[in-house]
């Protein structure tokens, strides 16, 4: 679910199967969000998403499309490794004895992720006194890291600023509430179809419900039947197109 910060009005929200990773849907609701903005002469700047969406992919996705990303790095992530600091123009580490590290090779791992690897010459861990602290079971010191290691570095910074804690804030007060509404007030705490359109189906009619009732506390004049049946058409459009990408397939839906 995508919702704007100014107003709390549900931009975009869909259903997908639980058996994937948050991170790996940004990129379609991004598009989508986006794409729905600009036809109505919005532009989107930021982007707010939890820790479950960061993705080197993702940041670099997000600065393509000149979006400011308020994604939270990984825990595991380390901007910089403790004795060996990096040279940006040469592209390799040196090590606490000063022996380089350079980039040797990229390396696929089993997730698809895409690797630099570096590391030092045989030789010179050999001969190196603090080889048995260092590296005792292998011949070289290795250093794996990611191709977006730059987009991690830019979103480290922007998460640990003052406007960062700031934006953490502002997720947690604007999608939080909403999604505790919809689970409690709309219908969306337990779906009592099969399927992922069926699902999606009652998603969409949730949202468009909360969005009208926001509209109508705004002030705004009661939607005419013309404005409703544009509405359901449209809800149409989307599910046909919705039926014929996916495959039957019961769904499981996530929750914090």
């Amino acid at each position: 679910m995508a919702v704007d910060t100014a107003e709390g009005v549900i931009s975009h929200i869909q259903a997908d199967f639980a058996d994937g990773r948050d991170s790996q849907y940004l990129k379609g609701i991004g598009l989508r969000v986006q794409d729905r903005l600009r036809k109505n002469e919005l532009t989107m700047t930021d982007l707010l998403a939890d820790t479950g969406y960061s993705n080197g992919a993702n940041y670099d996705f997000l600065e393509q499309r000149k979006v400011t990303g308020w994604i939270p790095v990984f825990g595991k992530y380390k901007p910089e490794l403790e004795g060996f600091p990096y040279d940006r123009e040469k592209d390799e580490y040196r090590c606490p004895m000063n022996r380089p590290l350079p980039f040797k090779a990229f390396y696929t791992n089993r997730d698809g992720r895409v690797l630099k690897n570096y590391w030092a010459a045989p030789k010179d861990c050999k001969a190196c006194p603090m080889k048995s602290q260092c590296v005792p079971n292998t011949k070289c010191k290795k250093i794996i890291r990611t191709i977006y290691d730059e987009q991690y570095l830019r979103a480290y910074a922007r998460q640990h600023s003052e406007k960062g804690k700031r934006m953490k804030k502002l997720r947690q007060s604007t999608v939080e509430p909403i999604f505790g509404s919809l689970t409690q007030f709309y219908g969306l705490r337990k779906i009592g179809v099969l399927g992922k359109a069926g699902a999606h189906k009652v998603m969409l009619m949730a949202a468009i419900a909360f969005n009208l009732k926001k509209y109508l506390k705004k002030g705004g004049r009661k939607p005419s039947i013309g404005i409703l049946r544009t509405i359901m058409d449209a809800l149409e459009v989307n599910l046909i197109a919705f039926y014929r990408q996916i495959q039957p397939r019961q769904v499981l839906i996530k929750t914090p």
